[in-house]
């Protein structure tokens, strides 16, 4: 436990993130008596946040995507003149710009900061300029970041064989933490049309819609009793976006259901049977960690951050990414389980949920690696 008061700030690329991800680590804080400042572009989330006791600090010279170094350049100029005037005792950066720029603005100002990685996103895994641009600005910003969380750990693993960070400076906190209380398990109807298996994220080709599309097209070839439902939003600024045709096309030919964005995702996984993700790669997949809590089964890849979430065959089905046919066929051997199979899985992924992801176990890791910086300030 931390014994002093300490002034934290929480930065993230939206205010949406830190409403939706870090809420509960910053009540957390709170709780405990330190002062939490909640640093990001200002939108319609930032009263909610105010009112859990949080400060609020704009800053608006962060562009999302692509890389103008004209305007990152003013980011960094902006959080450093943030720092320097509210002289935080720790930083806490979440998402990439946040990450490189925050923690280059940290050590101008000579404060502490942690730097979580939570994916690697498009612009680290596509090749190209904007790769080596991405990785070299990375291992210059982390060379003074007293500690670099991640995710998952072959993410950590990765930075470290690149020498992006070293060794000493890594560690592993799995997740945003889940409300293990708010996502619980909930009794459902029972579907007319069979089994529903839902697909929650943005709709991006690297999240695997493509292989869920003609997955979804052969369960209707197979006539399965079955419904895909997809929510998320379409994020058109993104390079590996899905565009809204290919979306209407496959739900005009009864592929899918397409549910658009909901502000209540639990809701929805409420009524479905099976969540799916067939992403390429993940920090950890929130919704994943959703899923298990609701004690829903899952399918997803055997790759980073996703097989964290699964044992196969225990909690749901660990298939190969890109690959449409092996994703029908972990939907087909779904629906050929009893009830009682599916909710054995779904019990195993709920106690996975409290053992390893319930928001608690999160706080505590960060506790104590802000326990840390505060007492190396001393």
């Amino acid at each position: 436990m931390v014994k002093n008061e300490l002034k934290i700030a929480v930065v993230l690329n939206t205010s949406w993130n830190v409403f939706n991800f870090r809420l509960g680590l910053i009540k957390a804080l709170i709780a405990k008596g330190h002062r939490l400042y909640a640093v990001a572009p200002a939108d319609e989330f930032v009263p909610e946040i105010i009112e859990t006791g949080c400060n609020f600090i704009p800053v608006y010279n962060l562009s999302r995507k692509g890389v103008n170094p004209f305007k990152d350049a003013l980011f960094c100029f902006e959080l450093f003149r943030i720092y320097r005037r509210e002289k935080f005792d720790v930083i806490l950066h979440y998402t990439i710009k946040p990450n490189i720029y925050g923690s280059f603005a940290a050590r101008f100002a000579n404060i502490k900061s942690v730097s979580t990685v939570t994916g690697l996103g498009y612009s680290f895994l596509s090749d190209g300029l904007v790769n080596k641009i991405v990785k070299k600005l990375y291992k210059s910003a982390f060379k003074s970041a007293a500690c670099v969380a991640f995710q998952n750990s072959e993410d950590k693993l990765l930075f470290e064989s690149l020498n992006i960070c070293q060794i000493a400076q890594t560690t592993l906190i799995k997740g945003s933490g889940i409300d293990t209380s708010y996502f619980r398990p909930i009794p459902q109807i029972n579907h007319a049309n069979g089994l529903v298996f839902l697909f929650v994220g943005r709709l991006l080709y690297d999240k695997g819609v493509s292989e869920l599309f003609k997955a979804a097209a052969i369960l209707k070839e197979k006539n399965a009793n079955a419904e895909v439902w997809v929510l998320g939003s379409l994020d058109d600024d993104n390079p590996s976006a899905v565009d809204r045709k290919t979306v209407e096309q496959n739900e005009a030919n009864g592929f899918i259901k397409y549910l658009g964005v909901s502000s209540d995702v639990r809701s929805v996984m409420q009524k479905a049977d099976v969540v799916v993700l067939p992403s390429y790669r993940e920090g950890l997949p929130r919704v994943m960690l959703e899923s298990l809590a609701m004690a829903k089964p899952v399918i997803t890849t055997n790759v980073a951050g996703c097989r964290d979430t699964v044992r196969d065959t225990v909690n749901g089905f660990l298939i190969p990414p890109k690959n449409c046919n092996a994703l029908a066929e972990a939907m087909v051997k779904m629906c050929n389980l009893s009830l009682e199979g599916r909710e054995l899985m779904g019990q195993e992924g709920r106690k996975m949920a409290l053992k390893e992801f319930d928001e608690k176990v999160i706080v505590k890791r960060y506790f104590e690696e802000i326990n840390l910086l505060s007492e190396a300030h001393k």
